[in-house]
């Protein structure tokens, strides 16, 4: 005798449920209850990463400093000449999160100019953002890494 397929459906659905009553209670602490969550997580507090910032200048300028969201100052230039340089500092880095501030002073230059600043933390890609304009020039920037 042959079995029609919506009887052998009804079979396997009946056993898959049969099987779902006893995987609920042992995954559960009463049978009722779902079992207790774990505790929320709280926000990770900024842990300090070593990490270099690279600045970019197309002109020189009368000074250039980094700052954190918190006001403090990774990085203060005077007088830095066009060209690249590096600097190492500590990064207050929070869920793979910072902002940070980028303030320069180019003078009284007639034609726009581009500062140029990435962030590079240990173990983590670079990012990279940018300023253009002349005088005195203030932005900031959010940086995110994904969680490794």
């Amino acid at each position: 005798m042959q079995s029609s397929p919506l009887a052998a459906t009804a079979i396997i659905v009946a056993a898959l449920g049969a099987l779902a009553i006893p995987l609920r209670h042992l995954t559960t602490s009463d049978g009722n209850a779902p079992a207790p969550a774990s505790p929320a997580a709280t926000p990770a507090q900024a842990a300090d990463t070593p990490a270099i910032l690279r600045l970019k200048l197309l002109s020189p300028a009368k000074s250039v400093r980094v700052l954190t969201s918190s006001g403090k100052v990774l990085l203060q230039l005077d007088q830095p000449p066009a060209g690249e340089s590096e600097h190492e500092t500590k990064l207050p880095l929070a869920d793979g999160k910072t902002d940070l501030t980028l303030e320069a002073d180019l003078g009284d230059t007639a034609a726009d100019t581009a500062l140029f600043l990435t962030v590079m933390p240990d173990a983590l890609d670079p990012q990279t953002r940018y300023l253009i304009g002349t005088g005195q020039l203030t932005e900031s920037f959010a940086f995110t890494w994904p969680p490794s």
